[in-house]
């Protein structure tokens, strides 16, 4: 090492001014170990309590949102049986119209923007109503039926 360099430091001073010994009480080390044993089971303990807190909260959320999706499978459930119904129907009244080739119901448009389920069933029904609206207009055209 510099000899230059050492002359540059400061001495650190003391962390102590005076020169007494503070006197730390001696514990066995089995003392010691049932002081951390009994921290470290005081915080299981409180932990334990926030987890059956938490646990309780998980567990109404889940019954909340259990309940959620039975009413949107069920709402769903509707939704369907409307439009098989709609389409049905459609078909029926369609039916004398041989140019007119009927397909099977048509699968769910997945790529429809979302929006609320009621507009798409106002649209469903609108949709319906003009069939039956136009059906009635064409009296001139269409076949009369024989009843």
């Amino acid at each position: 090492m510099n000899p230059m360099m050492t002359t540059m430091f400061e001495s650190v001073p003391s962390q102590r001014q005076s020169e007494e010994v503070i006197e730390v009480p001696t514990i066995s080390a089995v003392e010691r170990y049932k002081e951390i044993i009994a921290i470290a089971t005081d915080a299981a303990a409180r932990q334990r309590k926030l987890d059956e807190v938490r646990c309780a909260e998980l567990a109404e959320r889940l019954a909340s949102t259990q309940h959620e999706i039975a009413e949107v499978r069920d709402r769903e459930r509707v939704v369907r049986m409307g439009a098989a119904l709609h389409w049905e129907a459609a078909v029926e009244q369609l039916w004398n119209e041989r140019w007119l080739q009927m397909v099977t119901f048509p699968q769910p448009d997945e790529s429809v923007p979302p929006r609320p389920q009621g507009e798409y069933n106002r649209a469903m029904d609108l949709a319906y109503q003009a069939l039956e609206e136009s059906l009635a207009k064409r009296t001139l055209l269409r076949r009369k039926q024989k009843d």
